[in-house]
Order: C-alpha cells, then structure tokens, then sequence
C-alpha cells in the first residue's frame, strides 16, 4: 500500500512539473524596441505565444521633473503588466534641456499613444482596450496630451485628433500649476542650494532649470486651466471613460490633494466620464518602489484599478 501511494505521488509530482513546463512553454515574453517619432523609442512587452490574441494594452510614461527618468529606469512596469495578462508599452520622450517646451513632450506622448494604436495589433494587443498610465510628471503629460487631443488643441502646428481610452491612471501628477513666475524662480533657486549639499542631490540642479525654462514665462501647459475656459457640462467625452487619481499621503513632492482641482473639472465640465481617487500610505514614489520590489498588496491593488473598466 505504501508503494502504491509513493508511486501515485510520483506520478502526481511527475505531471505537475510536466504542466508547469508546458505553461512556461507556452508563455514566450518578449521586449522590442521601436522608433514611434522624432528618433524617440518605446518598447513593447508582449506574449509572443498569444500574437493571434486582442489582450487590453497599458501605456506607461515615466515621471523625472520633466528633467530626467526613461523607459528603461519604469521597464519594471512593462514587465509586470505582461505578466499579469496585459500588451505593455513603455516609452522614451524629450526632456529638458532637450527641449525648453512642454509641447515638445505633450507631441511625443500623443505619437507614442498614436503609434500604439496603428501598430499593437500585431503584438496581440486591442487597441480599443488602451489604459495610460503615468507617474508624476508622466502623470502630468498624459493627462496634458489627452485632453488637447480631446480637445482638438493645436501642439507644434498640428491639430491633435482625439482618441480613446478606457481608462487614464495619473499616479502622484501635479495637475494644477498655481505659482507666478516669480514663486517658480525662487523654488528654482532653492533646489539650486539643495543640490549643492552632497553628490546625491545634484540632479536637483536640473529639476531647477526645467522649471524656469519650460514654465516660466509660458503657459498651456496647465489642464485644469484649459478645462476652466469650457462651460459646465459642455464636453461630451475627455477622451477617457474612466480617470482614476492615486495619491500618497505622504508625498512632499506632488502632495496630498494636488489632484483636487482635476477632478473638480471632470466632474464640472465632462458629461459622459467616471472619476475615481485613491489615497495609499508612502511618499512620492511609494506605489512604484513596492511594485517595484514585488509587493503582492499594491500589485494587487495597482491591478485592481486598472480591471476595474473591464
């Protein structure tokens, strides 16, 4: 009898391993680097093994004060909405002191965004299943770029087509800019002091100069400013069905409640739109250091929100 159970167990440990090989055979995840605008790339995650398939698509865009970051720094995140059944894209755009204009960026994201939904079919991406997804500045960027497009705004002489979304995700985005020009200059100034104070803090001094040559002097670059010129209840559809805002309580940088006056303007002026607000422990980078760092919580939560529109 005890043989007969050690060899049922065998049997049973045997077909399980060979199962686990046949799923690991069957899951081929694959990263390729494209060019989508004006010598900027963007990867593409994917299943090689399921091509023939239309999975929901996620389009992440880094944050980095505008100034700094990349696709490859938040690559993590294309890897995990691959694995957790999800054609992720991820994309390079222009920074200061590449650029001096928040336009240059708002054109790279909407090409980026344009050239997903002309190209992720081949992929097995479905392209009218498209959630965008951005961090701080990223956070800011993506919503700036919905809704000019949205809108049928003008960015660099082209008038932007609107598309759509089923869901924009803004983790900690500073959507509302408030400060003059010369509150703007004197921030500049004190990260100028800060990054003086050790070797870590230097890129402090970048953060300076992005914020006195793309935003002083200038302007639409700021969405609820745009949002304030339109009626109540006079937009149809902001090219998202659903917006969903996540914000830490203990972020310094882009603080608790700097989604407010977004949120107020969907509410107020969109009339087809679903507006959703989280709120988790942590700092600024709270939510991408534990997916990051493989935390089943917030990946579940991080899942959670972006399956809520299917």
């Amino acid at each position: 009898m005890k043989s007969l159970i050690f060899l049922n167990f065998i049997s049973l440990l045997v077909a399980l391993i060979a199962g686990k090989a046949v799923e690991n055979a069957s899951s081929q995840l694959v990263k390729a680097t494209f060019n989508y605008h004006n010598n900027k790339d963007l990867d593409v995650y994917y299943d090689e093994a399921l091509v023939s398939e239309k999975r929901p698509v996620v389009i992440h865009v880094h944050g980095g004060g505008w100034a700094e970051g990349s696709k490859d720094g938040e690559g993590y995140l294309g890897e995990f909405y691959n694995k957790n059944g999800f054609v992720a894209v991820t994309i390079d755009y222009r920074l200061y002191p590449e650029t001096e204009f928040i336009d240059d960026m708002v054109e790279d994201v909407y090409n980026s965004i344009q050239w997903t939904i002309n190209n992720i079919g081949k992929f097995g991406g479905d392209a009218s299943q498209l959630t965008l997804t951005g961090h701080s500045a990223g956070a800011h960027l993506i919503t700036l770029t919905t809704v000019k497009a949205a809108l049928g705004m003008t960015v660099n002489g082209v008038t932007l087509q609107p598309y759509y979304l089923k869901h924009l995700i803004s983790l900690n985005g500073p959507h509302e800019f408030n400060n003059t020009d010369e509150e703007t200059l004197a921030n500049a100034a004190n990260l100028r002091e800060y990054s003086k104070l050790s070797p870590e803090l230097a890129f402090l001094a970048n953060y300076a100069g992005a914020q006195e040559h793309l935003f002083v002097g200038k302007s639409g670059y700021d969405q609820v400013k745009i949002l304030e010129q339109y009626a109540d209840k006079s937009i149809e559809f902001l090219g998202a069905e659903k917006y969903t805002f996540v914000e830490c309580e203990e972020d310094t940088t882009v603080v608790l409640g700097s989604a407010d006056p977004m949120i107020n303007q969907l509410y107020r002026t969109v009339v087809n739109v679903t507006v959703d607000h989280k709120v988790y422990p942590g700092d600024h980078m709270g939510v991408l250091d534990k997916i990051k760092a493989g935390d089943a919580e917030m990946e579940n939560e991080l899942l959670t929100i972006i399956n809520s529109v299917f």
